[in-house]
């Protein structure tokens, strides 16, 4: 902690860092949770593949593969440059991206309520596809987060 005038502390700088670190990468992690929820509920998701035989759900199941590990990249990668410009005070981007986080939750949250009516998922092959999701989500999100930094360094 870094002691401020008027009793005031602040993070220092390596800590806060790591914050947004962990922070941008958790974003992304959610982004291709979501966009492996909203293919799911279009029935287009990674089991499809694990369900039916051919060359259609291969198709399928490849591109849910890159519509997730893209989610996560740009869902990382956005985080990041929003944490950055939010903390080198830059309002146009903070609002901009501000805005487009608070859609991305409403956006989950509608998909997410869908996906508990529609009554079937929580089978072996879902959870599989689920964790798969979830690891090339945070993989990805890793890779976007790291070349935000990466670049906010060059700057």
């Amino acid at each position: 902690m870094i002691a401020l005038p008027f009793g005031i502390r602040c993070m220092d700088t390596e800590a806060l860092r790591r914050l947004h670190y962990a922070a941008a990468i958790a974003c992304g992690v959610f982004a291709a949770l979501a966009v492996h929820i909203l293919l799911t509920v279009f029935g287009v998701g990674l089991d499809a593949v694990m369900r039916e035989t051919g060359s259609r759900p291969q198709l399928i199941s490849a591109l849910a593969w890159w519509a997730i590990a893209g989610a996560g990249f740009a869902g990382g990668w956005g985080t990041g440059v929003y944490l950055i410009a939010a903390a080198r005070e830059r309002d146009f981007v903070s609002r901009l991206a501000q805005r487009f986080l608070i859609a991305m939750v409403f956006a989950v949250a509608t998909a997410g309520g869908v996906m508990s009516k529609s009554g079937n998922a929580g089978g072996t092959l879902d959870v599989i596809a689920g964790l798969a999701a979830l690891t090339l989500g945070l993989i990805c999100a890793y890779c976007g987060a790291r070349l935000a930094y990466l670049n906010a360094e060059q700057v």
